[in-house]
């Protein structure tokens, strides 16, 4: 089955021939410049203005003079000559009427652009539906993930002078030192919040720690407090654990109730109110779980970008659990590679979604088995498992270092434990002091602890 497309795609020869015939004209440089930047050979249907855009585009990254012999030698340069007829066909092309507002011009070029991409889209998806070329749900969430991306074109900026980006950057700054807000979102933990300022947008956190430890347990404690005393809207992927035991996590660190207690049987009617009225409190957070084994990045980006078109609210904190338990797409060549280079692809791939959507995203990793034959045991960087790759894409790497030998040995449980910052890009590293009340699912900060610089 071929794709459906109407017989005549939208479309403005004249109007792409008169754009390229006012950029390329005498004195119109500064115009030229910031037009040829914010578009793209797409947006040029006839091959021989495509062509002709592209050699004018090379001339403006390059900061070459623009007239018709230095368009003839890029063209010809780029063996595309031929496609204009030649420098007749091109001085003839650039001929064409030059109008006074050329940016109306780049901008219905755009909106045709997008009008035919929306058909392709549409023709595609119709086909492959009608070949079961996928499952459903998969459709769906390609077929999202295509129209966020292309709605996202509409947000394209050209070259911003510093005043325009001064005037935001100062407010931010001067509200931060006079304590009127900050750029990050606060996760509840004093210290921790003061290293960082909160987890910043855009930024890519990687909490690792040795199977056992309780980094579940800290990553939902971090998006618990941040929707109960920021009213931050979270999401929290579960790779391994179900939604139920996620929940049951949460009303066990909410509610400070054992749940192990509560799953055996053994509590009374007090304890059952104080669970009512953590459940009540839990229903009125903006919180979301997705459990969804072999999940792909790909996938959760269509999730988060369905959301947003859903409730118009994007997502303040976004944690996957875990990085190991990802799944890469089978068409992804990174799929048929080594381990390393799989997971180096899926913290890319993490560190895109943040950056695009301006969220912070915290996802947990496993350390390999090296650092429990180290003196100490204390995390390293190097400790990360599978891809160094991860160390790179990450803004923030934080390890959980606790004392775990005398547990294994069935002595009496160290709760003391370090969180431990050994990767800050914008900013200080350090440790933080914790305490594990694992029979709550939970982490408390020590009133008492020293950072310490660890270079």
């Amino acid at each position: 089955m071929t794709e459906w497309l109407p017989e005549r795609l939208p479309e403005d020869i004249e109007a792409e021939r008169a754009l390229l015939a006012t950029c390329c004209a005498a004195g119109a440089e500064l115009a030229a410049t910031e037009i040829v930047l914010s578009l793209t050979d797409e947006d040029f249907v006839h091959p021989a203005h495509r062509a002709v855009f592209k050699a004018l585009r090379s001339l403006v990254e390059a900061q070459v003079e623009v007239n018709s012999l230095t368009l003839k030698d890029a063209l010809d340069q780029a063996g595309d000559l031929s496609r204009v007829g030649g420098y007749t066909g091109l001085v003839e092309l650039l001929s064409a009427e030059e109008v006074g507002r050329p940016q109306v011009l780049g901008d219905l070029l755009v909106r045709k652009r997008k009008l035919r991409q929306l058909i392709r889209l549409g023709a595609q998806l119709v086909r492959q539906a009608a070949e079961e070329e996928a499952p459903p749900d998969t459709l769906v969430e390609q077929a999202a993930l295509d129209l966020f991306r292309l709605a996202q074109g509409q947000d394209r900026r050209g070259l911003e002078h510093i005043g325009d980006v001064a005037r935001d950057a100062m407010e931010a700054l001067l509200d931060r030192l006079e304590g009127r807000g900050s750029t990050g979102l606060k996760v509840g933990f004093s210290r921790l919040d003061a290293i960082t300022q909160g987890f910043q947008p855009g930024n890519l956190i990687i909490l690792a720690a040795r199977p056992g430890i309780g980094k579940t347990a800290l990553a939902l404690n971090w998006l618990l407090r941040s929707a109960q005393y920021h009213r931050a809207r979270g999401a929290f992927f579960s790779l391994e654990m179900s939604k139920e035991e996620v929940f049951n996590r949460l009303l066990s660190a909410h509610s400070s109730i054992n749940m192990k207690a509560v799953q055996a049987g053994t509590f009374d009617e007090e304890i059952q109110a104080r669970l009512l009225r953590s459940r009540d409190a839990l229903l009125e957070m903006p919180i979301w779980i997705n459990d969804q084994a072999g999940i792909t990045v790909r996938e959760i980006t269509a999730m988060v970008d369905r959301h947003l078109s859903r409730s118009n609210q994007k997502l303040d904190l976004l944690i996957v659990d875990y990085l190991q338990l990802m799944t890469s797409p089978e068409s992804s060549r990174a799929a048929k590679q080594s381990e390393a280079v799989r997971i180096g692809e899926i913290s890319r791939g993490f560190k895109l979604l943040a950056k695009d959507h301006g969220i912070p995203v915290v996802v947990l990793s496993q350390l390999n088995r090296e650092v429990e034959h180290r003196q100490g045991g204390r995390p390293q960087l190097s400790d990360l498992r599978d891809s160094g790759a991860i160390e790179q894409d990450a803004d923030i790497v934080m390890f959980i270092h606790r004392k775990m030998k005398a547990v294994m040995e069935g002595d009496e449980e160290d709760r003391s434990a370090e969180l431990l910052l050994a990767k800050h890009r914008n900013g200080p590293t350090g440790a933080v002091g914790l305490y594990f009340e694992g029979e709550y699912a939970r982490y408390r900060e020590l009133e008492r602890t020293t950072d310490s610089e660890m270079g």
